[in-house]
């Protein structure tokens, strides 16, 4: 049979500078959510209720 190995990731704390760019990153996601959040939601939904309508006809 297949011998198969582990392997184990030593993976620690990232160090500050991963930290802060995950921090800008998720600081820039919030404010793309908070400006164009709704007007993504309405464009989902107007696009399923239209599919929605095109699977009855």
């Amino acid at each position: 049979m297949n011998d198969q190995k582990c392997i184990e990731l030593d993976v620690g704390l990232p160090d500050r500078g991963v930290m802060l760019k995950m921090e800008r990153c998720a600081e820039f996601l919030a404010r793309m959510i908070e400006k164009y959040g709704r007007e993504v939601l309405e464009e989902i939904e107007a696009g399923e209720s239209g599919e929605k309508e095109n699977k009855e006809q």
